[in-house]
């Protein structure tokens, strides 16, 4: 009997072990894989020697988006967190580190027309950031940029004159992939883009404007489409 009723409790513990086995848990990054791109002399030169310093600041992220889930929308009022899709940092850090490594990409790559400054500080208003499976993945963010050059601390546009800084809008639409993947692929795209945007007024001889700067666009994939999760940019 102390046999039979052994095998039984190990049969038992087993079919329950496999019924309660669940599905695995996926992180994500927003840091785009690294370029494996050598200059023409085959050596790799210093960071000091390429870029200047930049420090990213997240100063703000809608509050629904400080989760390890990732979220998606699922209608005009609902939106659906994936408990097995998670962020493989806080949404913060993920935003900060692969905004700063496509700067730091950008600019070391540029040279007659690299800015001449010794570090960039951005400080980035994300107001939103937003997808729906196998649609869209949609940011918005405004950004601030101050300039350090030779030892002094001055804003982006702010010349001797006292004119104030300057604040730059950024929105992006990308279509993307199904699966989970091509959520964050959607976004890793917009923030390359938010590089590239920040770059250009950087290196645009009209950055010194005392007016807000604008940029709206639609990924390579072409857009989602009908855009009514779309609203305008504002200041």
């Amino acid at each position: 009997m102390n046999s039979l009723y052994r095998r039984f409790a190990v049969v038992w513990l087993v079919s329950v072990g496999v019924g309660c086995t669940s599905a695995p848990v996926r992180y994500y990054t927003l840091t785009a894989p690294p370029e494996r791109i050598l200059p023409a002399s085959g050596t790799s030169p210093t960071a000091s020697e390429t870029t200047p310093i930049i420090d990213v600041r997240i100063v703000h992220t809608p509050p629904q988006l400080n989760r390890v889930e990732l979220m998606v929308r699922t209608g005009p009022t609902e939106v659906m967190l994936l408990e097995n899709e998670r962020w493989a940092s806080p949404v913060n850090d993920e935003i900060k580190d692969a905004l700063r490594l496509d700067l730091q990409r950008r600019l070391g790559r540029m040279t007659a027309s690299r800015p001449a400054f010794a570090k960039l500080t951005l400080d980035i208003d994300v107001r939103r950031l937003e997808a729906e499976f196998g649609r869209y993945a949609l940011m918005e963010a405004s950004w601030t940029a101050t300039l350090s050059a030779a030892g002094e601390r001055s804003a982006m546009s702010q010349p001797s004159n006292g004119e104030r800084v300057t604040t730059c809008l950024f929105q992006a639409d990308e279509k993307i992939d199904a699966g989970y993947a091509g959520i964050v692929e959607g976004y890793q795209r917009e923030i390359a883009a938010l590089a590239d945007a920040i770059i250009a007024v950087l290196t645009s001889p009209a950055s010194g404007i005392d007016a807000p700067c604008q940029k709206a666009i639609e990924g390579s994939a072409g857009g989602s489409g009908p855009k009514d999760h779309l609203s305008p940019v504002r200041g």
